[in-house]
């Protein structure tokens, strides 16, 4: 990861969620072989642990929660 991680990973669907101090998110599979899945920076460090409930994984860093789920789309922010 390169930076300090203060969570703990999480394991669901045969994917690995890690985030870092610096505020990568990394989405790997739960395998042997190291294959990187997606990586990106959410804009702040994320310190807690990834959680997933009702089928959404939800990522807080140090400015936002995120909730990531398939078909989702784009959420429209209030103005």
């Amino acid at each position: 990861m390169k930076a300090h991680m203060w969570g703990s990973t999480l394991v669901a669907d045969g994917k690995l969620y890690a985030g870092d101090e610096d505020g990568d998110l990394t989405v790997m599979a739960a395998s042997k072989e190291k294959k990187v899945i997606s990586e990106t920076n959410l804009g702040s460090p994320v310190y807690g642990t990834a959680v997933v409930a009702n089928g959404v994984v939800y990522i807080q860093s140090n400015t936002h929660l995120f909730a990531f789920a398939n078909g989702a789309g784009k959420v429209q922010r209030p103005d």
